[in-house]
């Protein structure tokens, strides 16, 4: 019996090895490939065949320029043509599935976590005041409008089965994944409601494939909207991105294309201070679904089930850890201490350069095509008029507080009261 035990034991610890061991392949060449781009884009500046070099793509201190195509999405889009040509578009199997699963979670959740200690709390406060009109708004929007685009698009195709699965408990789940924090919003919500794993897998598929557009395609939109970038592109990032990894992706595509590190951690902060919304949100649909929850004892399993943490355990940490790093930096004595520099620095790039973009992989190595046969049209036509709106005011709100001056800098304020 033990020796069956540990033989399971080792086994399994195998397994998660091996996803893990895959997942951060992929992000060592996206690393890779993004180096490499870098340093061609840098040999036909100096050779004269590339002359754009002016605000919209600064050179880096070091006079390397940044790579056209940041490491998040190539880690996901390589982790996604590895999936898709080495196990041909079929779900990942075992022996690789736990593994990244792994690095897709907990992975995802430490970065998240120890990106804090490159934030003191006095940055978060500062962002998160000015920006709350602008995150409330977009809130509201994906919880209220998102159900009455579900009502009118199942009225317009049917029932589930004419609409390709699409209920109100769909409707719902992509309320709480577009308006607060994507598939963490949806694993929240989906047993408070006894949703259904075709339910579930619905909104997820939706919150992925639209999220990632959104952190391929957004940060042009940012830089096209707030030419200036800072803060306002990183709140608009951290409010029109659906999951918190796809935001986190965003900002880093954002900062490595025009070297904005205000905006990456403004857009961190945003898109952690939107998912504090869980605790209003969860309640508040389960109270409006309470109605098509199945009863008797589906009911009951659903009750009885395990509820997830309203607030997430990866957004305390992430604010402990900022508040251990705002109390060093408060504390003179440390703060001019070269290892609290050397140890926060190596924290926070260890979570930007490693735990990151092996998290981005390993979503890009679950995507699996086979997940998505047989679906309506119905459902994605929610998702994207959710995503749309919720872009969209997340736009109008973080432009309408740019012009208000909500993000002007002391000196900027100054200007603009002599002007």
């Amino acid at each position: 019996v033990r020796v069956r035990v540990r033989v399971r034991v080792r086994g399994a610890r195998g397994m998660r090895a091996r996803g893990v061991a895959a997942a951060t392949a992929v992000a060592i060449a996206a690393h890779g490939g993004v180096d490499a781009m870098s340093r061609a884009r840098t040999g036909l500046a100096r050779d004269g065949t590339t002359t754009r070099t002016s605000a919209s793509h600064p050179r880096r201190e070091s006079g390397v320029l940044p790579s056209p195509v940041p490491v998040a999405p190539l880690a996901v889009f390589l982790g996604a043509t590895v999936a898709y040509v080495g196990f041909r578009g079929r779900a990942l199997p075992e022996s690789y599935a736990r593994g990244v699963k792994l690095a897709a979670g907990d992975g995802l959740k430490v970065g998240v976590a120890l990106l804090g200690a490159k934030l003191s709390l006095s940055e978060i406060g500062d962002v998160a005041t000015k920006a709350a009109p602008a995150i409330a708004a977009t809130v509201s929007t994906g919880l209220l409008a998102t159900p009455m685009i579900n009502r009118a698009v199942m009225a317009r195709f049917g029932g589930a089965a004419q609409s390709g699965g699409l209920t109100a408990k769909v409707g719902g789940l992509l309320a709480a994944g577009s308006g607060i924090c994507g598939v963490t919003a949806i694993g929240a919500l989906a047993p408070a409601i006894a949703a259904s794993q075709r339910e579930v897998s619905l909104a997820v598929a939706n919150v992925v494939a639209y999220g990632t557009f959104g952190m391929m395609t957004y940060p042009y939109l940012a830089k096209w909207l707030f030419p200036d970038g800072g803060a306002p592109a990183g709140v608009f990032l951290g409010l029109s991105v659906h999951d918190t990894s796809q935001v986190v992706g965003a900002g880093m595509s954002f900062r490595d294309m025009y070297d904005d590190e205000e905006a990456f951690k403004a857009a961190t902060v945003t898109k952690l201070t939107r998912n504090l919304g869980l605790a209003i949100a969860i309640p508040y649909l389960a109270m409006k679904l309470r109605d098509v929850v199945p009863a008797g004892a589906a009911a009951a399993g659903a009750a009885a089930a395990k509820q997830p943490p309203l607030v997430p355990g990866f957004l305390i940490a992430f604010v402990a850890m900022a508040a251990l790093r705002s109390l060093g930096d408060a504390t003179e004595a440390i703060r001019t201490d070269e290892r609290w520099r050397k140890g926060t620095k190596f924290i926070g790039e260890a979570a930007s350069q490693v735990f990151l973009p092996t998290a981005m992989a390993a979503v890009g190595l679950s995507t699996s095509a086979a997940s998505l046969r047989g679906v309506g049209a119905a459902p994605f036509i929610v998702g994207a008029c959710a995503a749309c709106s919720v872009g969209a005011v997340a736009a109008c709100t973080t432009k309408a507080l740019e012009r208000a001056g909500a993000f002007d800098t002391d000196i900027q304020k100054t200007q603009r009261n002599e002007k």
